[in-house]
């Protein structure tokens, strides 16, 4: 396969989950870094989509993400370790956050420590 893109990132890295796929679409992972930072909500939208054993990454970046709508997305798909967990604290106690945010780290929180 040409043009596939492996890469491996250090355990306990947010969204780490040990060795990576190799990469279906390495021009829309390139997308993620466009000096555009309304756009990284489409593309991260596009990566969960497409390529979505790639995309824990970028949903756990997207936990600090200076655009509301890539937090949020994040918040709902990131998946959990205590640094996610952790994130999701911070972004449900910010009083500046977003309330949507705030809300959906809430309850994703609360759904993960349900039995």
């Amino acid at each position: 396969m040409t043009g596939v893109v492996t890469a491996t990132w250090p355990a306990g890295w947010p969204g780490s989950a040990g060795p990576r796929q190799p990469r279906r679409y390495p021009r829309l992972h390139r997308l993620w870094f466009s000096p555009h930072s309304f756009e990284r909500a489409a593309c991260l939208r596009a990566v969960v989509t497409l390529d979505p054993a790639n995309a824990q990454r970028k949903l756990a970046e997207g936990l600090m993400d200076c655009e509301a709508d890539v937090r949020l997305l994040a918040v709902q798909r990131a998946p959990r370790n205590d640094l996610v967990g952790e994130r999701l604290r911070y972004l449900r106690d910010d009083p500046i956050e977003a309330a949507e945010v705030r809300a959906a780290a809430a309850d994703r929180l609360g759904a993960d420590a349900a039995p």
